[in-house]
């Protein structure tokens, strides 16, 4: 495939319950809600390792080993509308879930990664500009992602 553009090919779900991260089932996914289309904007969802400086008198250079893993404050920026209420539900503070991230659209065995989350909340945007209504809704994230997930066949 190449290079590719994220707009119009990515697709993004949450889904309730998966049960095991690296292989999400179709049933699974389907269960879900479709975010993508009302989608303005993501933030976060990535994923480091925080490493740890370990200099020694021996050399000038500072070593380092793996620390911590953190994920960055995470949560997606939704266009507004009077159908937007399903997203609104389903991502009501403290519901929990999973974030599937599908880079090259809902192709079976191609990648995708899949956030546990926890929804902080749910936030309307207020404007008084030339803008289109929005809300955010930001999440936890509550244990390390699967990032090379496997898309089922439909």
């Amino acid at each position: 495939m190449g290079r590719y553009f994220r707009r119009g090919l990515s697709k993004v779900r949450f889904v309730p319950t998966i049960v095991d991260t690296d292989a999400p089932t179709r049933p699974e996914l389907t269960a879900g809600t479709d975010l993508t289309p009302q989608i303005a904007e993501v933030n976060g969802f990535t994923f480091a390792n925080s490493p740890i400086p370990t200099p020694d008198l021996n050399s000038t250079f500072t070593s380092t080993i793996p620390g911590e893993d953190t994920a960055e404050d995470s949560g997606f920026v939704f266009y507004d509308d009077d159908t937007a209420t399903a997203i609104r539900t389903a991502l009501e503070k403290g519901t929990r879930g999973y974030i599937v991230l599908m880079p090259y659209g809902d192709t079976p065995t191609k990648r995708a990664e899949v956030w546990p989350v926890e929804a902080t909340g749910v936030a309307d945007e207020w404007s008084t500009g030339n803008d289109p209504a929005r809300f955010n809704v930001s999440f936890g994230i509550t244990s390390p992602p699967t990032t090379d997930a496997v898309i089922p066949a439909a």
